[in-house]
């Protein structure tokens, strides 16, 4: 806060540039923008009204525009104030574009790439308001937008070499920006532009600036803490080969960190990498249970709950209306019915025609239950946020689409949750079965060794629960169980790893052989635990009798 303060009567004392009213704002003018524009203020508004604005991003907090004009394109930033806090800091610190056009002066000054501020305008008042930022187009794309769209579409010859280049440039590019003492507070490849398309070498530039920390060149520990936010994203996207060569180009090109073991270091920033990455996931768990871009709540009678954004309205309310009804209307697939629940196929529309998806109810097991979903997340509601969880943990699983209950009084009774279908889906243990199990089990293991060394738990991880989309590709489901959060322990991997094997206890099929290639497959998807595989063959195995002991007091069928 006093640092915000600090700054805010240093941008006071600072010459001021030229300056021009339009629309109740004044308009801050650089040399660049009166060489190209002449001295008239931007029009945001009248840009977006001609047609010459195009929106590339949006969000509650900020919407960014490109404009083409007769003398070039330029993108335009709209900074919102969206609350009470939000307003409270423009009072004590200059505003966001503000400080966005200052630190792009200072990047581009310390030779750090970054997008060049044309003007910056606010409103023509004491009080704060929201802000614009005008930068001069690039013939650039954001680095996420190229690595998801672009990249895949190379042949795969051309995909490595330019996987290899990348991973390089990027190192040299970082190296750059900490020895020019830059630190980036959310280095995420959305905030990066990327030249598209490339040249000879990739190069990048900086945007998303108003938080950029600007000193002296990075100790190691400011170096590890940034690098581990800039590899949060690709530590579970890109190959270890890719990662490695980034690593080795940053110490190539970094010229000011101070000595010390490189293969120390690399450890130490991909165990940085995985407690940064637990606690953004953790953080981010609470944004399924109410509003944000992608989730919104939805109402109709004594039904409530949460449905995401591109689920049509009209199904919905139809939906809610009566939840019942969907499972005996016309071209309904019932799976399953039992008291504990009923398991059904309808259509949802989608932009190109009916799509199909699961529809699930949960009906309270007694009569204290809902009593018992005041205080905790019911079944439907576990389902809803581990499913999204695991998505965004890259674990595949359905798409949760819209989780609601019945309420009475103020009591959630039953639940529903709605779930994408998976595509072409086959039971794994069926597939085993049918001797088309072997590449599948293997992709399996290294889908169960993602998910433990992410913090996932399944807690029921029988075959049933795993479903292969196309036949092939592995698929968790039935996600009520599931716990995250806490690093897995050997001993709790090894647990769920035996639940898995005893679905197949009896099934003669799954030989010995068969599943060490399993575990050996499990154990070389990731960091080595220290524990050889013959100590975890043992462990799996004392659990896997422990569990057929356990379901035969009970009377239970293991499957």
């Amino acid at each position: 806060m006093i640092a915000d303060l600090l700054a805010k009567f240093a941008n006071l004392a600072r010459p001021a540039l030229p300056a021009a009213h339009a629309d109740g704002r004044v308009w801050h003018l650089t040399p660049a923008w009166l060489d190209a524009f002449g001295p008239a203020a931007p029009r945001p508004e009248r840009w977006a009204a001609d047609g010459s604005a195009v929106v590339v991003k949006a969000n509650p907090a900020r919407t960014v525009y490109r404009v083409v004009l007769p003398a070039g394109t330029v993108f335009v930033k709209h900074c919102r104030v969206t609350g009470p806090r939000a307003w409270g800091r423009e009072v004590i610190r200059p505003p966001k574009a503000r400080m966005e056009f200052d630190n792009a002066f200072a990047l581009r000054r310390r030779g750090v790439p970054a997008v060049e501020p044309l003007a910056w305008g606010a409103p023509d008042s004491v009080w704060p308001g929201e802000s614009f930022l005008v930068t001069r187009g690039l013939p650039a794309v954001p680095l996420v937008e190229y690595l998801e769209h672009d990249f895949p579409g190379l042949a795969a010859a051309d995909r490595r070499a330019a996987g290899r280049r990348l991973s390089a440039a990027l190192g040299r590019f970082f190296a750059c920006l900490h020895d020019a003492g830059v630190a980036h507070p959310d280095p995420h490849p959305g905030n990066l532009l990327v030249e598209s398309p490339p040249g000879p070498d990739f190069r990048f530039a900086l945007i998303d600036l108003h938080d950029v920390v600007l000193g002296r060149p990075l100790p190691w520990a400011a170096t590890r803490d940034n690098l581990a936010l800039f590899n949060r994203w690709f530590c579970m996207r890109t190959p270890r080969p890719d990662r490695v060569r980034f690593w080795r180009a940053y110490l190539r090109a970094r010229a000011t960190l101070p000595p010390g073991s490189a293969d120390e270091r690399a450890k130490e920033l991909e165990r940085e990498t995985d407690a940064s990455n637990l606690r953004l996931w953790a953080k981010r768990e609470l944004r399924w249970l109410g509003t944000s871009r992608s989730i919104r709540r939805v109402r109709r009678g004594l039904v409530r709950g949460l449905a995401v954004r591109d689920l049509p309205a009209d199904y919905v309310a139809g939906l809610l209306a009566d939840p019942d009804a969907a499972f005996a209307g016309p071209g309904v697939r019932v799976l399953k019915h039992s008291r504990s629940s009923t398991v059904a196929v309808v259509a949802v529309p989608g932009p190109g025609g009916p799509v199909p998806a699961v529809l699930k109810r949960l009906p309270p097991r007694s009569w204290v239950d809902p009593v018992k979903n005041l205080f905790r997340r019911s079944p439907a509601l576990r389902s809803w946020v581990n499913g999204h969880t695991l998505r965004d943990r890259s674990i595949p699983t359905p798409r949760p689409l819209a989780v609601f209950h019945r309420y009475r009084g103020r009591l959630p009774g039953t639940g529903y949750i709605l779930t994408e279908l998976v595509p072409g889906a086959v039971q794994f243990d069926a597939a085993v079965r049918a001797g088309a199990g072997g590449a599948a089990g293997l992709g399996l293991a290294r889908v169960l060794r993602q998910m433990h060394d992410r913090g996932v738990s399944h807690r029921d991880l029988k075959a049933a629960n795993v479903v292969l989309a196309g036949g092939t590709a592995p698929v968790l489901i039935d996600l009520v169980g599931v716990s995250t959060g806490a690093p897995l322990g050997v001993a709790r991997r090894a647990r769920e790893l035996a639940r898995l094997n005893a679905s197949f206890l009896a099934d003669p099929a799954v030989t010995r052989a068969a599943r060490l290639r399993f575990l050996r497959a499990y154990l070389a998807a990731g960091v080595g635990s220290g524990v050889g595989w013959k100590t975890w063959w043992a462990l799996v195995s004392r659990a896997t009798a422990a569990k057929a002991a356990r379901n035969r007091r009970r009377g239970r069928v293991l499957g």
